[in-house]
């Protein structure tokens, strides 16, 4: 890498932290890109230059931040792969709660505004670590591809229905943790082998205890 590549990459970080730790300083993501360019130490349109909006610095801050969902969702605790899909999904949704502070005003902001080409990279590594879990599922190897695909998709979106209410107090972290759970066993229990099932509907029956009878 040459040095000229070397420094942008070195400002372009800067300024992705420095939109981290604001965040967590002030509980939102309303900071301007002037005050961003002031403590990151880099020029007024630096910012601008180098990622073209404050919707693609944050989008960029949300794919670095999805690094530690791969690192932490597939270090599975539980030597049986049978609920190792669920544990994906649960430690996804323990990673939200642990740190409501950073993740919840992000995507408040990053769920309603788009981006040509920062938000077709996010659902896609999305996607990757839900299609991950999808194959995590025992004897996954009688799906086919495509099926493996649509039961990415159907955790991905059910995931995502359930972070929204939860990012705008729509439910408490113990009712989002265990709707995730009830949820992911519900769309994989049909691909799971008959005498496995009752083991996962256990674990459902006991998720749904946590859930209020109204929203």
């Amino acid at each position: 890498m040459k040095l000229r590549e070397k420094q942008t990459l070195e400002r372009q970080n800067r300024i992705i932290d420095t939109a981290e730790r604001l965040i967590r300083e002030t509980g939102n993501t309303n900071f301007s890109v002037r005050r961003l360019a002031a403590e990151s130490e880099v020029s007024p349109a630096t910012p601008f230059n180098l990622f073209g909006s404050k919707e693609a610095i944050l989008y960029s801050l949300l794919l670095k931040n999805l690094d530690r969902f791969f690192e932490e969702g597939f270090s599975f605790k539980k030597k049986n792969p049978l609920f190792h899909v669920i544990e994906a999904s649960e430690t996804a949704a323990d990673i939200f709660i642990k740190d409501a502070v950073f993740l919840r005003p992000l995507y408040q902001v990053l769920l309603g505004v788009t981006h040509a080409e920062h938000r077709p990279a996010f659902m896609k590594r999305t996607f990757s670590y839900w299609k991950m879990a999808a194959e995590s599922i025992p004897g996954n190897s009688c799906l086919k591809e495509d099926n493996i695909n649509i039961v990415a998709y159907a955790l991905m979106a059910h995931f995502t229905g359930l972070m929204e209410m939860w990012i705008n107090f729509d439910m408490s972290d113990e009712e989002f943790k265990a709707h995730v759970v009830c949820g992911t066993v519900i769309t994989v229990l049909s691909f799971i082998k008959p005498e496995d099932q009752n083991a996962l509907l256990a674990l459902y029956e006991k998720s749904k205890k946590k859930i209020s009878a109204e929203p």
